[in-house]
């Protein structure tokens, strides 16, 4: 927790530009990883339908607003094609949210397990991505 939150300072104190260094650009795409990450944890384990809806429309935003952040990351250029194709599995993630929040919605439990299956895999591919984006220290990213 303790170096989350100095990454995030690190983040808010450097603007989020990155600088144009490869270590600024580590810590900013990280603190806004594992912000991003921390949001969806914090959201727990959906119980219900409702639960389902809600989880899926919360970690959708937090998608979003992470996508937003880390779009305002300049990675180094030995990073750009990595970093491209995380920011792409994310955006995969976004819309597999709105399939849940929408099988959430048909009560069909079916389509939420799909759904389910689809996003495991997607935060396997994050998780890889980020490593290639040169983010490792993004858990669940």
């Amino acid at each position: 927790m303790k170096r989350a939150l100095a990454s995030l300072l690190v983040l808010v104190l450097a603007g989020c530009g990155g600088g144009g260094s490869r270590e600024n650009y580590v810590d900013d795409a990280t603190a806004i990883c594992v912000q991003m990450t921390q949001r969806i944890k914090d959201l727990g384990v959906p119980e219900s339908f409702t639960d389902t809806q809600l989880y899926a429309r919360r970690a959708k935003d937090a998608v979003g607003d992470g996508i937003r952040d880390l779009r305002e990351v300049d990675p180094p250029p030995e990073y750009e094609e990595g970093y491209e194709r995380y920011l792409d599995t994310l955006e995969a993630r976004r819309r597999q949210l709105d399939l849940l929040t929408q099988a959430a919605d048909e009560n069909s439990m079916a389509a939420i397990q799909e759904a389910g299956s689809e996003l495991d895999v997607l935060n396997a591919k994050g998780r890889q991505d980020a490593r290639r984006a040169g983010i490792g220290g993004c858990e669940d990213g």
